[in-house]
């Protein structure tokens, strides 16, 4: 769920990035040898703590040594690329978000023969280009509704915009809001896209056909929802500088009663406030029903590596320790049986509610097209302008040109 996972996994609630500490190559290129394979991640990420945790036990069983290359998340896009361009295979093995696997999808080795029956809803779809699936989940986040249950009662949990407006209202005192809106970055992105969804948007960006669609009612009762938000004494005054990380905090000084964020918030607002505090839901239905954008990553096999075979037993190991992550700092996992399974014990109830989220028809992956960097920057312009007091319908026309101009 971040970017998505992890559109950039944040330091204070997501804690950082994905596996290992940067090896003790410091990230230079790798000789060959068929005893070892090296595994670029994330730094500072549960994907780096697995890594590192389940190392020796892959070298038990195969042989062969794991290397791990821990990089920054700012960084880990410009290494790949580097290294494809120069057809250097550096790494076996990269962990990717979901939005780099358009640009990259020529340099994977596409999987065979997987059985995908226990991929979490929408991780099969978002991981396949051109029919080739590319890689294995290692875990998906959405937004989900993370509450004070304290104030909060079990039947005035909303769940439709209207409710959620109201609610927000009733809650709201002079030490209070009672929600946030996301207007800042990439976070602004996805909470317009989950919108957009909960709208009645069929397909994020682009239609069925491939055309820019972004001018449809959905996105304009998107983003109509998120002005009339923002502009209410209900929420906070400067949405164009709040993203996850500072309505999460927000949420855990008591500055607000509930928020739609990103399913890993909820442990970590239980661990701040106390299981009697906290509750989660799944995320709110507009007039399309529930619906959501997923923030997927996927571990996948280099098609330049020169040890290709060990790579692909590596990656199948790993989604096999799926359910480890669950045990790690974001306590988010790929595969439907670890959400149905870790849903039952204490503290976890934010997967049931992502189970839920994604189980809805409204609920889609982003456009996998190799442009999303750019017409992510100018989504985000869509939304500042819109939060600015710019014209809805004017401000979706030049966004749909600027779109059609860069195209996929």
């Amino acid at each position: 769920m971040k970017r998505k996972i992890i559109a950039g996994i944040l330091v204070m609630s997501m804690v950082g990035s994905m596996l290992v500490g940067c090896g003790a190559n410091g990230g230079k290129k790798q000789a060959s040898n068929k005893n070892s394979i090296t595994v670029l991640v994330e730094s500072g990420s549960p994907a780096e703590a697995l890594a590192k945790e389940t190392a020796a036990e892959f070298k038990e069983e195969t042989g062969c040594e794991v290397v791990v290359d821990a990089v920054a998340y700012t960084g880990m896009y410009d290494k790949l690329s580097t290294e494809i361009k120069a057809k250097q295979a550096t790494h076996d093995v990269a962990c990717m978000d979901v939005v780099w696997l358009a640009a990259f999808a020529g340099a994977i080795e596409p999987l065979n023969d997987v059985d995908t029956s226990d991929f979490l809803p929408t991780l099969e779809e978002s991981g396949t280009i051109d029919g080739n699936l590319l890689g294995y989940p290692m875990w998906v986040n959405s937004k989900i509704l993370i509450y004070r249950k304290d104030l909060i009662p079990e039947n005035k949990v909303p769940k439709t915009w209207e409710e959620y407006q109201k609610l927000s209202q009733e809650l709201s005192t002079d030490e209070m809001y009672g929600t946030t809106v996301f207007g800042s970055g990439t976070d602004a992105v996805c909470s317009f896209l989950d919108f957009a969804c909960q709208a009645g948007a069929d397909g994020l960006v682009f239609d069925k056909e491939g055309n820019v669609n972004i001018t449809d009612q959905a996105y304009v009762d998107a983003l109509n929802f998120m002005v009339e938000n923002a502009n209410a004494d209900y929420t906070p005054s400067d949405s164009l500088s709040t993203a996850a990380t500072e309505s999460q905090e927000l949420f855990t000084n008591g500055k607000i009663a509930m928020q739609l964020n990103w399913s890993h918030q909820y442990p970590a607002a239980v661990e701040a406030l106390g299981a009697d505090k906290v509750g989660c839901a799944p995320m709110i239905a507009g007039s399309a029903g529930v619906g959501a954008t997923t923030g997927p990553w996927y571990e996948c096999v280099m098609k330049d590596s020169k040890n290709k075979e060990m790579a692909q037993k590596y990656v199948e190991f790993m989604y096999e320790h799926n359910e480890d992550y669950m045990d790690l700092t974001l306590k988010i996992a790929g595969r439907t049986s670890v959400y149905e399974e870790k849903g039952k014990e204490a503290g976890n109830e934010h997967t049931t509610a992502v189970l839920e989220t994604l189980n809805s028809e409204q609920s889609q992956a982003r456009p996998m097209v190799e442009t999303w960097p750019q017409i992510e920057e100018v989504l985000v312009g869509v939304v500042e302008s819109a939060l600015g007091g710019a014209d809805i319908n004017e401000t979706l026309e030049s966004a749909k040109a600027e779109i059609e101009a860069i195209g996929k």
